[in-house]
């Protein structure tokens, strides 16, 4: 995969859990594991950060990384002025965007991803939902299936609204991201939809711009949002 760059998002100012990418996995920082967990695999595997901290681990510990702007307000928007950066350096065609918070993302996941860019712009995971409980929960957020031969996303959203329900089209979106280089470049090109910015979705600002291919997974990517999945991941490992 020549042709392709991953980048990892990572910054240290949220909200719910604070320096998050300094929480320990095992003995190493969440921001260490989750890159290593590419870099394993990948040659062309680099954090997109925005902090001095930052910065400081990844120089002393070799991490490859791209500085960009602390104002960017999605991984999308980060990842957009890497990939400005990169491309000064080296020649790609593809990009495969990974969450900072899933140290458990498999080999097979991001080669699938890519595959899907061969023939679409875009292209994220899904997986089933485990119970009505769990489509129920606002966080999770769904993907509407196209009906037909290709799996493509119709529509994203947190809550069920009146006209939705869960059917054999809705699945659990998974936030990982395959693009192809000039739509990614269209993508933070555009300004955030109202609905985008309602939903705090970022994918919204280009379901009408493109077919996003929906790779589709057995199970949810165990993520660390708060201290007490930190905890679950710790016990996993």
């Amino acid at each position: 995969m020549d042709d392709t760059v991953i980048l990892i998002p990572v910054r240290l100012q949220a909200t719910r859990f604070p320096n998050k990418p300094f929480a320990k996995i095992g003995n190493l920082p969440m921001l260490h594991y989750v890159y290593n967990s590419a870099a394993n695999f990948f040659s062309n595997v680099y954090l997109a950060i925005c902090d001095q901290p930052v910065e400081e681990y990844c120089t002393e510990h070799n991490i490859q990384y791209i500085m960009t702007d602390i104002g960017h307000v999605s991984g999308s928007d980060r990842i957009g002025e890497a990939i400005k950066i990169l491309e000064n350096q080296k020649d790609f065609k593809y990009i495969i965007n990974l969450q900072g918070d899933m140290p458990f993302i498999k080999e097979e996941y991001i080669k699938a991803l890519r595959e899907k860019l061969l023939s679409y712009e875009m292209s994220t995971l899904a997986c089933p939902f485990k119970d009505l409980d769990e489509a129920s929960n606002n966080s999770k957020v769904k993907v509407e299936i196209k009906e037909g031969e290709e799996i493509i996303a119709n529509d994203f959203y947190r809550e069920i609204k009146s006209n939705k329900k869960i059917n054999e089209n809705v699945f659990h979106h998974i936030g990982v991201y395959g693009y192809q280089k000039d739509f990614l470049k269209k993508f933070i090109s555009l300004s955030p939809t109202k609905r985008e910015q309602e939903e705090k979705l970022e994918q919204l600002r280009v379901i009408d711009e493109t077919k996003i291919s929906v790779v589709h997974i057995e199970k949810e990517i165990l993520g660390v949002d708060t201290k007490e999945d930190l905890d679950t991941v710790n016990q996993q490992i």
